[in-house]
């Protein structure tokens, strides 16, 4: 495999709504026509190599990849507050705002303590 034609022809048997623009020595993750963050994919014999935040990295068949691409995708737009990753039947997920403030602990100087 060596282009984006070989990754593209590769997931067009399956419905998945996958994509892998391309060629480059790595290819952008896109999904339901959305770019996944922080995931890159580079082709390789029956299937893809994943690469998380250039750290992590995962070969996974076709099969695997249309089954562990989406999870992933959901992670990272819960960690970024959304609600999902967007998807055909929610196409602009709601931002998360449900957060709890986080509020700062003072001692009082006065108080000093006692041993």
């Amino acid at each position: 495999m060596d282009s984006a034609h070989d990754l593209n022809a590769l997931f067009s048997r399956l419905p998945s709504g996958l994509d892998f623009p391309g060629p480059f020595e790595w290819h952008e993750v896109v999904l339901h026509g959305h770019m996944v963050p922080f995931l890159r994919a580079t082709p390789i014999d029956g299937g893809v190599h994943i690469n998380l935040d250039g750290r992590y990295g995962l070969d996974l068949t076709a099969a695997q990849a249309d089954e562990v691409i989406p999870f992933i995708a959901d992670c990272i737009a819960v960690a970024m507050g959304y609600s999902c990753f967007p998807k055909p039947a929610c196409p602009e997920p709601p931002a998360l705002t449900a957060f709890p403030k986080l509020s700062r602990l003072t001692l009082n100087e006065t108080d000093s303590p006692t041993f």
